[in-house]
């Protein structure tokens, strides 16, 4: 595979004039790859939090912001009543989900997701305001099966979290993993097509239902 990958590219670089990328050439292409250049982004002047919300409500996606990490088993209790679905969930290997109790009556699988699976829950690497999208990478704590496998997708995410643009969250994926993830997913709502006549249908692609929940900075105490 790696013989028949170098001929083709050698047969690129022929076609256009190169064979070789001098050491300067090769230095610069480094050096633009580690620190990209910066482009003409939107602004806005509506509260971000609202915003990132509204973007997001704006998908189908339902939000759920809430005080402490003890309130997020609150938020997952009501999403999973209101569905009348399964009390059982598949929820993602992450360290990072430790700290947000769940359920008493709910059946948690640390693991992948299969087939089966109604609902996972996996945390985010960041949100972005811009478009209300989640990013996930993929990683042994968070496998990307979890976020299409099941019908419904619990994602938790912290508002300090919260980045402005796409290329922002592109780097929040690559900082967590100190290099560049094998996937990254940038998520906006549960999936849909209109593929089919024109008429909106969800869950053809991943989760028909995506809920996300916030939760909010803590605030310092008081001296």
């Amino acid at each position: 595979m790696t013989s028949a990958r170098d001929e083709i590219l050698a047969r690129v670089g022929k076609a256009i004039g190169r064979e070789e990328i001098d050491p300067e050439t090769e230095a610069c292409l480094a050096k633009r790859l580690r620190h990209l250049p910066d482009q003409i982004r939107p602004q806005w002047g509506d509260d971000p939090i609202e915003r990132f919300i509204s973007k997001l409500r704006a998908v189908a996606a339902t939000v759920d912001v809430v005080e402490t990490d003890a309130d997020v088993a609150t938020s997952v209790s009501a999403f999973i009543q209101k569905n009348d679905m399964p009390l059982a969930v598949a929820m993602a290997p992450d360290s990072r989900l430790d700290c947000f109790p769940l359920p008493d009556d709910l059946k948690i699988s640390r693991r992948n997701a299969v087939a089966d699976d109604v609902t996972s829950i996996t945390a985010a690497e960041a949100g972005v305001i811009e478009t209300g999208s989640l990013v996930l990478r993929s990683g042994p704590k968070g496998p990307t099966g979890m976020n299409f496998l099941p019908e419904n997708h619990i994602v938790i995410v912290r508002q300090e979290q919260l980045v402005n643009h796409l290329e922002d969250g592109w780097r929040c994926a690559q900082e967590t993993s100190n290099r560049v993830p094998r996937t990254v997913n940038f998520i906006t709502g549960p999936s849909k097509t209109a593929d089919i006549e024109q008429t909106l249908e969800y869950g053809a692609h991943g989760p028909k239902r995506l809920h996300v929940i916030l939760v909010e900075a803590q605030k310092a105490p008081d001296r």
